[in-house]
């Protein structure tokens, strides 16, 4: 055998140059085709957009930085199966915050976020609640993010009708 060996750092430098190129042609090719079935749907349907790719870029990185944990949360589509929402807001795990568990972003027409969690403490023992709702509140005022917060959580639009007035903007009170 002639030759070095391989190094960790040159898969690394493989696996990015892999992933570069998957990305490029993800772009090139997908990003075109499901962007322009999104714009269908949202036509069809009478939707108005919302959110960009810079604010749930913001989003996630503010949940990241600024909360206890990644709180549990569902996503809806806007060219995807209707969702149907937790028969329990009872959850006991946390939310996929990363790029892969939201991608792609611009498909997302609301995501349903519960900002608790219930933490397994023993057989004998009921759950802990964990609950960051009062800094999830803060974190999309202060984002300025199209939401609304009900009984079953608070719900961020990517799209919705284009009748703005059932959202909440900044300071206001929740509708």
């Amino acid at each position: 055998m002639t030759g070095k060996p391989c190094t960790v750092e040159d898969v690394d430098r493989d696996d990015r140059a892999a992933q570069a190129a998957w990305q490029e042609n993800y772009l090139k090719v997908w990003d075109r085709k499901l962007k322009a079935g999104i714009q269908k749907e949202v036509d069809r349907r009478g939707l108005a957009s919302f959110m960009n790719r810079t604010r749930w870029t913001a989003l996630i990185k503010a949940v990241h930085e600024e909360l206890p944990f990644p709180p549990p949360f569902q996503i809806q589509g806007v060219t995807g199966p209707r969702q149907a929402l937790w028969e329990s807001d009872d959850v006991h795990h946390w939310g996929d915050w990363s790029a892969e568990g939201v991608e792609p972003v611009l498909e997302i027409e609301w995501i349903r976020v519960v900002p608790r969690y219930l933490r397994r403490r023993g057989e004998l023992i009921d759950p802990e609640i964990i609950d960051c709702t009062d800094q999830f509140r803060d974190l999309v005022r202060r984002l300025r993010l199209p939401w609304r917060e009900d009984e079953r959580g608070i719900w961020i639009f990517g799209y919705a009708p284009a009748d703005p007035a059932t959202l909440t903007w900044n300071d206001e009170t929740p509708t």
